[in-house]
């Protein structure tokens, strides 16, 4: 008997601003069907629609066309109350930016989604959150907040609350881009071992090639299009890294390089071209606008992470970070542009502290305090004139979608940018991409802050 698909896509489009001079195509026509325990992987580079294929599936893309049946169901064609229970039986969701309750600790993050289970006492949901803890190595961390963790402890956190309500289904959007390589292969295993032990039905949106072996299929995804699929072995077939060679020396984008021609020898030009391109280019935009390449700009990330975390601020020690020789653990910069860096790093650091998006004490403010104080710094930094007090509103409007997750940060630039005529706020594209970079890094920021 042949097994159902437990996902099939047929003739999917996802069009933002459609019939609009700025009309996106972000999905084209994709048709795919995934099986029951299946682990694959969406693959592409950066801005290709493979988040939005992975948001759809959920069900959390709504301006769709074509038909996304799962388990069975025409999620398009659920109703609010419908689409919610899908939400919190089939589907469970990991984040690469972890989205775990500053407010709330370890335990409570994880126990939140099965406060909708009436028929589950508290003591039931509290020894259900704690078996997963317990499985993931992270139940003596139950007490404590996420500031208190680690990146990879935190995504331990998210897939723990991802699993609690038992889905047969889980999708992860990016899980390891915000992790060192050590931590990035702990929670991939993570991954392998729920697919493998607990059949788990896995969807994984990645840009790394390293990760491709892991699945039973790869869906090459490339403007929007689904181009290719690579299928590495059966499905029930254990997943095996036969020869991972010692790579430590090499440099990390050319051992990218090399895996993805080695596990993809078959790639045809168009596929492979704008994969390789993409880290090429990356390389060279960093040194023309830097002038540092990326692994330097690795290392300045995870020190701007512990100042971060830590809450210090301190100008002189970051400068002599940034100017020390690379042997003394540096990043060994002229003098002109680490007091450069120093100084910009600095005032943002301050900007996200000085802010306030958590109230005093610990306790988080509420959506409205949090949108009036973002629309306020927004208009002050930025200098925007509103030429008609609809456009202020919604100005504002559009922040609180985007805190909500009605929208995400490209349709947040477009929003603000498009005319006034035309439903927009009327904001210079340049000026609009510069606010939307500076609302994601507050709100990014925001996770570091005190609880």
């Amino acid at each position: 008997m042949a097994v159902k698909p437990i996902i099939k896509i047929n003739k999917l489009n996802v069009t933002y601003f459609k019939g609009r001079d700025n009309e996106i195509r972000s999905l084209k026509n994709v048709n795919l069907e995934i099986y029951p325990g299946e682990f694959v992987i969406f693959f592409g580079p950066s801005g290709c629609g493979k988040s939005t294929l992975l948001y759809a599936i959920s069900g959390l893309e709504t301006e769709i066309e074509g038909e996304i049946i799962v388990d069975g169901q025409d999620i398009s064609s659920l109703k609010s109350r419908d689409l919610e229970l899908f939400h919190q039986q089939k589907i469970g969701m990991i984040f690469q930016a972890y989205y775990l309750i500053g407010s709330l600790s370890v335990l409570k993050n994880v126990i939140l989604p099965q406060v909708v289970n009436r028929h589950k006492s508290n003591k039931e949901r509290k020894r259900r959150a704690m078996e997963l803890l317990s499985e993931f190595g992270i139940s003596r961390e139950y007490n404590r907040y996420p500031s208190e963790l680690s990146g990879g402890q935190q995504q331990r956190v998210a897939i723990s609350r991802a699993l609690v309500n038992d889905p047969d289904i889980l999708l992860a959007d990016e899980p390891v881009g915000n992790l060192d390589s050590k931590a990035s292969e702990d929670v991939m295993k993570l991954f392998s071992r729920l697919n493998e032990e607990q059949k788990k039905t896995v969807i994984l949106v990645t840009h790394n090639p390293s990760h491709l072996n892991m699945a039973h299929r790869v869906f090459f995804i490339k403007d929007g299009a689904l181009v290719s699929v690579k299928k590495n072995r059966e499905l029930g077939e254990k997943f095996v890294n036969k020869d991972a060679p010692d790579n430590s020396l090499e440099h990390p984008l050319t051992q990218d390089f090399r895996i993805l021609q080695k596990a993809y020898p078959e790639f045809s030009a168009d596929v492979a071209k704008p994969i390789f391109k993409n880290y090429k280019a990356r390389e060279v935009i960093f040194e023309v606008f830097t002038g540092m390449t990326s692994d330097e700009l690795s290392s300045l990330e995870k020190y701007v992470d512990k100042l971060l975390e830590s809450g210090i601020n301190d100008k002189e020690k970051m400068f002599h970070y940034l100017d020390e020789n690379v042997k003394n653990g540096g990043l060994g910069l002229d003098k002109r542009t680490a007091l450069k860096l120093t100084t910009k790093i600095k005032s943002i650091i301050n900007e996200i502290n000085e802010l306030g998006l958590e109230g005093r004490g610990g306790d988080h403010i509420s959506l409205e305090a949090m949108i009036l104080k973002l629309n306020s710094y927004l208009t002050h930094e930025f200098k925007v004139k509103f030429k008609k007090a609809e456009a202020r509103q919604r100005f504002e409007d559009r922040i609180r979608d985007r805190l909500e997750g009605k929208i995400k940060k490209e349709q947040f630039k477009m929003l603000i940018n498009a005319a006034f005529s035309k439903g927009g706020v009327g904001i210079h594209i340049r000026k609009a991409k510069k606010i939307s970079d500076r609302l994601e890094l507050l709100l990014l920021g925001r996770q570091h802050n005190e609880n």
